[in-house]
């Protein structure tokens, strides 16, 4: 039985993995009524301007489809996913909510959020920090590892097929 009637949380859900699915899990218990929060493609590269392989993020549309297919077969029958362009989100704009769910990187966020709702006489959020998900070699399962993974199999792709191309013209010419 859920704690809350509303409860939110926000992310880019990019490349949706087992960390993902944890957190949304811990949403899908924690609230009658999910909202979720994806950032828009221009915000979420402008949050990961140092990764090498942003362009390999999928589109937001694709994103969304991902998390509401994850939602409906996990049995979530009340939710909403809305774009979101900054680090707050509707998180402030959202009378109703009563909870939020955060990793343990985004727990100050919450934090944040919270001293601005009370700012606006608006009902603190209970916080629930969902701790992150590791793979058998003990590292951190993210979206940006994923995307690195991505990028690494692309080059040796495109090393491979240089070297066809660099064999085909050989043997043209023997």
């Amino acid at each position: 039985m859920p704690w809350v009637d509303e409860v939110i949380i926000g992310g880019t859900f990019d490349h949706l993995h087992q960390g993902h699915k944890a957190l949304l899990e811990a949403v899908i218990s924690f609230g009658s009524f999910v909202r979720v929060g994806i950032t828009t493609e221009e915000f979420a590269k402008s949050l990961r301007r140092s990764d090498r392989h942003v362009h390999l993020m999928q589109p937001f549309d694709e994103r969304k489809e991902s998390l509401r297919n994850y939602l409906i077969s996990r049995g979530c029958k009340k939710f909403e996913i809305i774009s979101i362009e900054d680090r707050y989100g509707f998180a402030l704009s959202s009378p109703d909510a009563e909870g939020i769910v955060v990793t343990e990187e985004t727990y100050l966020t919450a934090v944040d959020i919270n001293k601005l709702r009370a700012l606006d006489s608006l009902d603190q959020l209970i916080i629930l920090v969902v701790p992150f998900v590791y793979d058998e070699k003990g590292i951190i399962i993210s979206s940006r590892r994923i995307r690195k993974q991505l990028g690494e199999i692309d080059s040796t792709i495109e090393v491979i097929e240089r070297v066809e191309v660099e064999n085909k013209d050989e043997m043209f010419w023997d």
